[in-house]
């Protein structure tokens, strides 16, 4: 594979002149996107699609508005968070888009908040205290002042205000101190009880990745298991998202749907709905579910009434699911998702089909000009090797793919796509990059000198010179 890949490489580089990246790229294109986040008011469920939000009405899921939240091309929406009358929309690494509601079923940006002023990479939302709370790759800030709560080497994905430790964070399923950095335990994601609930003052919901299993459980207000044997559940499935409403946790796994009652010293299942594919829930009334995730989004019925048979998804609206590497030609490229396939015709639209087409093998390694490089598969290290030397390049997040093109190694990765070229003395450097919502799995060299590509978070589009 390694010997087709450096002839495909020699060839190309030979007949294609090297030329200047040092401006940027810019998207010229992009396409799709999965239904991701979403959240309920008291009238209308906010979607996330792609690029764009959604307003749709609360007891049916018809749509009434859309509205374009990235100010370029090239960004996914990826969380949403209501916070009375405004709604904050992160677009994944890129900025946090603020909206006023006060008109509900018509919101209007009023601010973005890119990551510039945030001073870090925005990946999550989340409520604290009340107060609106962004968190990222190295920090977690209130949005309402840009105060900074917590700060991390990694990546930040919960924050919780607690009874005797004040604001704790997690990175890497680890709990920290958000003061003195403390270790205080472990968890993937924690959430606040309302008041209303049948515990005491200061106990939290916990979730923990296990792999194939999620663990549930409450922990006391010194981050303490609140029984060790009846407080805690583990259910099937990689864990998707929580929420908590009440006396009752409602958690989504990639197994499916579960509801857990909340009693002083105990966490026990009570229902289980054997739905799959879901990333994200919200609740609409005592018997329906707002879900998303591969199959689109769609109402779930939970037991049988005038409408129809319980444990029923209903109304649902496709939208992409997870994209591989796709067969390309001139003209376009068909690209396999779980549920069968869509085509993208290069700078149009997609089309999607329930036929299923082979996956592409994803290039991993290439040569230009006594250069090569090999990307580690297992962690997105990227290996250099030259003639004297063999050395780490140093990407900004793990590589997924590379290919060449007009003498330059093209990297797609967790965030993005960035271009290295070579030096008389044979050293890379950096020529150009664009953050996108990835990780980026392929890369398409065009006729006309761009650039297309596919993310697996859903979408597609051309990439070319700023």
């Amino acid at each position: 594979m390694r010997k087709i890949c450096i002839l495909i490489c020699l060839v190309f580089s030979c007949l294609i002149s090297k030329k200047s990246f040092g401006d940027g790229l810019v998207v010229l294109h992009s396409a799709g996107g999965q239904a991701s986040a979403l959240a309920i008011s008291d009238d209308y469920w906010y979607q996330a699609v792609g690029e764009e939000l959604l307003v749709l009405r609360k007891n049916s899921g018809a749509q009434v508005a859309a509205i374009s939240l990235v100010s370029a091309a090239g960004g996914v929406c990826t969380d949403i968070l209501l916070d009375s009358d405004q709604l904050y929309a992160l677009i994944d690494g890129k900025e946090v888009v603020v909206l006023s509601i006060s008109k509900s079923n018509s919101p209007l940006v009023i601010e973005r908040i890119t990551f510039d002023e945030l001073g870090f990479r925005p990946r999550k939302l989340a409520l604290v205290s009340g107060s609106p709370v962004v968190m990222g790759d190295g920090g977690a800030t209130r949005l309402k002042d840009g105060s900074l709560i917590a700060s991390s080497d990694a990546t930040i994905t919960s924050v919780s205000n607690t009874l005797n430790n004040g604001i704790v964070y997690v990175s890497n399923r680890k709990m920290y101190d958000s003061i003195n950095g403390v270790f205080l335990g472990s968890a993937t994601e924690l959430a606040p009880l309302e008041s209303s609930a049948n515990a005491p003052i200061g106990t939290l919901v916990y979730t923990r990745n296990l792999e194939d299993a999620t663990e549930v459980g409450l922990l006391s207000g010194d981050l303490k298991d609140v029984d060790t044997s009846k407080s805690k559940v583990i259910l099937p499935g990689e864990y998707s998202e929580v929420v908590v409403r009440g006396s009752r946790v409602f958690l989504a796994t990639s197994e499916g749907i579960f509801v857990l009652g909340i009693a002083p010293k105990e966490l026990r299942l009570l229902k289980t709905f054997e739905q799959r594919g879901v990333n994200n829930i919200g609740v609409l009334a005592s018997n329906y579910f707002a879900l998303s995730g591969d199959f689109g989004r769609g109402i779930y019925r939970i037991e049988g009434d005038s409408g129809g048979a319980g444990e029923t998804l209903i109304r649902v609206v496709s939208a992409n699911g997870t994209m591989g590497p796709g067969q390309f030609d001139n003209r376009g490229v068909q690209i396999p998702t779980k549920d069968g396939s869509v085509y993208y015709g290069f700078g149009d639209n997609i089309t999607t089909s329930t036929t299923s087409v082979k996956r592409a093998e994803t290039p991993f390694d290439c040569v230009v000009l006594g250069s090569e490089v090999v990307i580690d598969e297992a962690n997105g290290v990227v290996h250099l090797f030259t003639s004297s030397d063999e050395t780490i390049l140093e990407l900004a997040s793990p590589a997924s793919t590379v290919v060449a093109i007009s003498g330059n190694f093209w990297f797609g990765t967790d965030d993005g796509i960035v271009v290295y070229g070579t030096t008389r003395e044979n050293k890379l450097i950096e020529l150009a990059s664009v953050n996108l919502a990835g990780p980026i799995v392929q890369l398409i060299p065009l006729l006309n000198g761009t650039v297309a590509f596919v993310s697996e978070a859903g979408y597609v589009g051309v990439v070319g010179m700023r």
